[in-house]
């Protein structure tokens, strides 16, 4: 059986989770056999090397939590994909939400956003892709965090495969690597790219029969629009249809959506967003966007007699994870 490093790195590290845990017992005991001795009838001084030992603990429980690094999600792809395609998604990630620099020989990658969640894979594939560890803070007042990357190898990764990522001065960014991919790691990225900067919104619409729910997905808001065609070109190649849209607000930038249920069914069937990622804004901020969407497609096609009383079915829905739901859903996927 082929081990992979990555699966070393998770074992060594419980192993050094184990010895930490290990060394706190023996000091437990230590400390309390030399309080005994201290104390007994035939009391003598006995020395204890504590500081040593909690720096053995201490060392031990920071490499452990290191090699542990990984969340869930990176660990499940870093099984199945090779550096070089964990580079198309680290890119993708980069891409949708995040910045570059590089002056004065200083190199920093930064994500942001207000998903803890994809912070977490992005230091999860910054770790497995670099052996780095980015440092995650959060912007007090804005639920909303930056991760931080200081690494060169990282930086100079992105500057080759996609030299105008720094939008934010100007550049317009490219997914050519990721469009060069097979269909596997092509499908992932849609997932990660989605799960960063997409978004899933259902929406009411009034209907000779009532009111009914459609189920809308969406990638970004100002897109440049050579990405834009990148973006959309992406979702063609894996069979999702989404329409390119531009706001007058922001010129010569776009952004994708499609009211398409199979589309969406489609997406979902892809796995959809990354686990744990959250809708961050409107009535379903806070939520899992997997939920949101799952909910949507099955009441989609319900017809009811208020807007009041469709969102109150759709709220149950999102919330509603029991077999009822699940059996709908295997009725979507089924076609």
């Amino acid at each position: 059986m082929r081990v992979r490093a990555c699966q070393i790195l998770s074992i060594l590290g419980l192993a050094l989770l184990l010895l930490a845990a290990t060394e706190a017992i023996q000091a437990a005991i230590s400390l309390e056999g030399g309080l005994i001795s201290e104390c007994g009838p035939e009391a003598q001084s006995v020395y204890v090397q504590y500081n040593a030992i909690m720096l053995q603990i201490s060392v031990a429980a920071i490499l452990g939590s290191i090699m542990n690094y990984q969340s869930k999600y990176v660990k499940k792809i870093a099984a199945k994909f090779n550096s070089g395609d964990l580079k198309r998604l680290f890119l993708g990630m980069v891409v949708a939400g995040g910045s570059v620099y590089n002056r004065g020989g200083k190199y920093c990658i930064r994500f942001y956003g207000k998903d803890y969640t994809m912070h977490q894979v992005f230091n999860g594939l910054s770790y497995e892709l670099y052996r780095s560890s980015p440092s995650t803070i959060q912007i007090t007042g804005r639920g909303s965090y930056i991760t931080q990357l200081y690494c060169k190898e990282a930086v100079m990764d992105i500057n080759e495969l996609s030299p105008e990522t720094n939008a934010r001065k100007g550049g317009i960014p490219t997914i050519e690597y990721i469009l060069e991919g097979n269909r596997s790691i092509r499908q992932e990225s849609m997932r990660v790219i989605m799960s960063v900067a997409g978004w899933v919104g259902p929406s009411l619409k009034r209907t000779a029969y009532g009111y009914s729910v459609a189920t809308r997905i969406g990638l970004g808001s100002s897109n440049p629009l050579p990405l834009n065609e990148e973006y959309k070109t992406l979702a063609e190649s894996l069979m999702l249809k989404l329409n390119s849209y531009s706001d007058s607000r922001y010129p010569d930038t776009g952004y994708l959506m499609s009211y398409d249920s199979n589309t969406c069914s489609t997406f979902l069937r892809m796995g959809g967003f990354v686990e744990g990622s959250l809708v961050k804004k409107g009535r379903y901020a806070g939520r899992e966007k997997n939920s949101v969407l799952k909910a949507s497609l099955v009441i989609e096609g319900s017809y009811f007699d208020t807007p009041a009383s469709a969102e109150r079915v759709m709220e149950d829905a999102v919330c509603n994870n029991n077999f009822e739901l699940s059996a709908l859903l295997g009725r979507i996927m089924l076609g």
